[in-house]
């Protein structure tokens, strides 16, 4: 064998996160809590950070600190400037329980004025569990519409977060959870749907036996079981008050919309000016301490600006695309996080941490910015068409079919290509098992 040693060069690209870059990224996808607190926790661990109890003038402080740096020579490495200034307005923190933050998911699907009630009073019967305690027949009688009707209004609840809510038993509360993950298992589910009580009591040789499977398959069956949750409202639904800070807001103001961050929520903090003479030896045992410390403050002070600018660019892009919601009163348009990338000209996975645990405070309530985004297709035209809507179109071919001869998967896709909207045969059974309809052979009469 023989061994060579070459020297060679060899040109690659690599991304290398800077200290400041890292901890832009780090405030960026923190919540306003979570900002609160990693503040308070950097006031206690770095001396020349403290607190700004004065309103912030007109001027950036921090900016001005760097200029009497610069100006007396001492040396430090400054973080990529963001000049955008954002002016801080009122304050508002809200209660929000789980009935609440259905109602506020509820807000964003189109739906007409009825069948909001209809959603509402469904949400009301909820309790604090996560369960629907009022019946189909309880809620059609009380609206005077058919079943079907009310059947998709308790499809559209069971849609929204947390996963499980508005079922009618432990089952299907369970079977909704392992859709929304995307699990599809007959085997699964109907262990949920008859042996959950021997999975509570671990007879694992029964559930084998009875579903001719291995005693290690049916023991990842039961883990999985296992992590899913029984009572979904619970931990929105507590004697603790949750109280949701909006990070930014979008009011109407004189006919026009304007974004603002909110800043008054977040403690305010500015660099101690009693550690710069400090500075001005480096010789002294202390330099490179008070240094670093410089460093870290400014870096934060930084980062939190730049996490401010961000947000609200991020939900001004937001606002130009759905501005009919605000406007007019209709639906949310197909949105994704490319296409708000494009427009800020910041990567997707920006965005992403920009919206992330983020809350917005609108004139039509108060919205997790993430729900803005919704999925949607293309038809031939290349207009955008919402899920919510594809899936309702599904719905209402089903309806319409003859039970005898029920429409396959393809022939549903088809039926909807002649209509424009261009959709493949799985996605049609995708759509259709997420809402629970059965395939064509089951309902056969």
């Amino acid at each position: 064998m023989r061994l060579d040693f070459n020297l060679q060069l060899q040109q690659e690209q690599k991304l290398i996160m800077t200290q400041e870059m890292q901890l832009a990224v780090k405030m960026l996808q923190l919540t306003s809590f979570e900002l609160i607190e990693y503040i308070e926790d950097q006031l206690v661990e770095n001396p020349l950070l403290e607190a700004e109890n004065e309103d912030k003038p007109d001027a950036d402080p921090i900016d001005d600190y760097i200029s009497s740096l610069q100006k007396e020579g001492i040396d430090f490495m400054e973080m990529e400037d963001d000049k955008e200034y954002v002016s801080p307005l009122h304050f508002i923190a809200k209660e929000s329980s789980l009935w609440d933050c259905l109602r506020e998911q509820l807000r964003l699907i189109p739906l007409n004025k009825s069948l909001y009630r209809v959603g509402e009073y469904i949400i009301d019967n909820i309790n604090e569990n996560g369960y629907l305690t009022v019946g189909i027949d309880n809620i059609s009688s009380k609206f005077g519409i058919d079943s079907n009707k009310t059947g998709e209004m308790i499809e559209i609840i069971q849609s929204l977060d947390p996963p499980g809510i508005c079922a009618r038993n432990l089952s299907e509360c369970l079977i909704l959870q392992l859709k929304r993950k995307e699990i599809e298992d007959k085997v699964l589910e109907n262990i949920i749907l008859n042996m959950l009580e021997d999975v509570g009591e671990g007879r694992i040789q029964k559930i084998s036996k009875a579903n001719d499977i291995s005693l290690e398959k049916t023991k990842e069956y039961i883990d999985i079981i296992k992590v899913l949750d029984p009572k979904p409202g619970i931990r929105l639904c507590s004697d603790t008050t949750r109280y949701i800070i909006p990070d930014v807001y979008i009011e109407k103001i004189d006919g026009h919309y304007v974004v603002s961050v909110n800043e008054e929520s977040i403690p305010q903090v500015k660099v101690n000016n009693g550690y710069k003479r400090m500075l001005r030896n480096k010789n002294s045992p202390e330099y490179m301490y008070v240094k670093e410390k410089l460093q870290s403050a400014i870096w934060l002070i930084k980062s939190i600006e730049q996490r401010m600018s961000t947000i609200k660019r991020v939900v001004t892009a937001i606002l130009e695309y759905q501005i009919d919601f605000f406007e007019v009163d209709s639906g949310l348009l197909p949105l994704t996080l490319k296409q708000i990338a494009e427009t800020t000209e910041l990567h997707e996975s920006t965005i992403s941490r920009a919206v992330n645990g983020k809350y917005v405070q609108t004139p039509k309530g108060l919205f997790e910015i993430k729900n803005f985004f919704i999925k949607g297709i293309q038809n031939k035209n290349g207009e955008d068409i919402s899920t919510l809507k594809i899936k309702n179109r599904i719905k209402e071919v089903i309806k319409e079919e003859n039970q005898k001869k029920p429409f396959s998967d393809q022939q549903i896709s088809d039926i909807l290509r002649d209509e424009g909207i261009d959709i493949s045969r799985r996605t049609v059974a995708k759509y259709r098992e997420e809402m629970g309809i059965l395939a064509s052979s089951k309902r056969k009469e």
